[in-house]
């Protein structure tokens, strides 16, 4: 068999081998076959020769290899033979998801913990008291959500941005605002529609008159009922004024009750329609890589410089890319974590809407009803205690992955560069370290705020 090129390569503590090469030349539609060596092709070759030293092995590539990418030539060619040889190390560093490839960090999911924590034991206790907090958790959830919807484009590869797995606690608290304020105002029994709407036209009514201020008629008629303190008709006047008082703040508190009714009803409304649509985005996605690879991007500061590749401990070659973030290279993993996670967010998506039906149908059939002694049954019980389970599970996974590299890359991994006016490259191997919190902060906040147009840290 006519030679079209030889390759001359160096198993170099597995950081060029010819397993890697053969995985990355049938990627893109080239043969490798073995002309020296023992084993088939796709095995490892070379071994200790004389002295400890490892012996080259030799590969013939078959006609089209002027068609091979630039990069892949200056890989494998003899250019880095002898910065092998040399052992060079560069400086440690971290390796990172690409902004939209981060699950959201513990530090922001413990946040939302602590303040959900005390709003569930207050809607438990003293339900009243958390209206106003829970109205302002359920606003600023649905702001994220919705910002993370724009910002990925809801596409498969940045579904840990996206995932709506952290509104469960906030449809519940909208939900037990509605329908205890319903109750309370209105008598069980009564029409959630038809408490609804008489809600409406307190709130229209109130609203008309809000801020009106009492004619001069008005005031100075008042003045005449209090008179002086030895004026009769003003001790006369007391109870009627006190029950004018009474009844003034009880407008007041209607009132305040009704803006919060429409407004837990809007924002529950809101979130429901949020997870329903994230559910068909989920299904949607992963229709789509049932046929389609997904890939995600896993960048560091040690991948630029003139970085053509890396290999990996394991033999694997990943030519580098550029990155959306300044100063960065970045290679592209298979994005397992993503496929796991978007097969995760299908089901818990739909248990969670199942869950959520059933709390509000319980908390309907139950007014009024008490379950082992004094635990109300009109309590989104079932809302608070896996949406406070699905807030520690994230926080659990997002302190073991903010401490782990991703699957595919080793510890020690060796960076290929070239300088496109040098005459021989370089190799060097570096440690890489896991993202840790600021790595997972950077790249779930970049994909979350994408949308602005802002320049991504590096």
């Amino acid at each position: 068999m006519e030679r079209s090129r030889l390759i001359e390569t160096q198993d170099f503590q597995c950081g060029c081998c010819a397993q890697g090469m053969r995985l990355w030349l049938k990627l893109h539609k080239f043969s490798l076959i073995c002309v020296e060596g023992e084993g088939e092709p796709g095995q490892r070759h070379g071994g200790p020769g004389v002295g400890g030293q490892v012996q080259p092995a030799f590969f013939d590539l078959s006609e089209g290899f002027k068609q091979v990418p630039s990069t892949l030539n200056l890989i494998v060619s003899s250019d880095f033979i002898a910065s092998q040889a040399d052992n060079i190390t560069c400086p440690s560093t971290y390796l990172r998801p690409d902004p939209g490839g981060a699950l959201i960090p513990w530090l922001y999911t413990l946040f939302l913990l602590l303040f959900h924590l005390p709003a569930c034991v207050l809607r438990v206790v003293r339900w009243q008291s958390a209206q106003y907090l829970s109205l302002g958790l359920a606003a600023l959830s649905i702001a994220l959500c919705i910002q993370s919807y724009i910002s990925t484009g809801l596409v498969a590869e940045e579904i840990l941005v996206w995932m709506p797995l952290t509104l469960m606690l906030d449809v519940g608290a909208m939900l037990q605002m509605v329908v205890l304020l319903i109750e309370r105002e209105r008598g069980p029994g009564r029409r959630m529609r038809v408490a609804l709407w008489n809600f409406c036209t307190a709130l229209g009514q109130g609203l008309g008159t809000f801020g009106a201020r009492p004619s001069g008629r008005e005031i100075q008629e008042n003045h005449e009922l209090m008179g002086d303190g030895n004026n009769v008709a003003q001790e006369q006047n007391l109870p009627a004024q006190a029950a004018a008082e009474a009844r003034k703040e009880a407008e007041r508190e209607d009132l305040a009750d009704a803006f919060t009714c429409i407004a837990a009803f809007t924002l529950g409304l809101m979130l429901f329609v949020l997870q329903i649509y994230g559910l068909a985005a989920a299904v949607k996605a992963m229709r789509k890589i049932a046929s389609t690879p997904l890939t995600v991007k896993w960048c560091s500061p040690s991948f630029r410089d003139f970085a053509l590749a890396i290999t990996t401990g394991n033999c694997d070659i990943y030519p580098v890319a550029d990155s959306s973030s300044n100063g960065i290279g970045c290679i592209n993993l298979p994005a397992r974590q993503q496929r796991d996670w978007l097969v995760s967010t299908v089901a818990v998506l739909a248990a969670t809407l199942a869950i959520e039906i059933i709390d509000m149908l319980i908390m309907r059939a139950g007014r009024g009803r008490t379950c082992r002694g004094n635990v109300e049954m009109n309590r989104p019980w079932l809302c608070m205690f896996f949406g406070v389970l699905s807030l520690a599970i994230l926080v659990a996974f997002g302190i073991f992955h903010t401490a782990r590299l991703p699957p595919g890359v080793t510890d020690v991994v060796w960076i290929y560069r070239k300088d496109p006016l040098a005459s021989v490259g370089r190799v060097c191997h570096v440690n890489l370290k896991a993202p840790g919190l600021r790595g997972m902060m950077i790249g779930w906040s970049d994909g979350l705020f994408a949308g602005w147009g802002l320049p991504s840290s590096p």
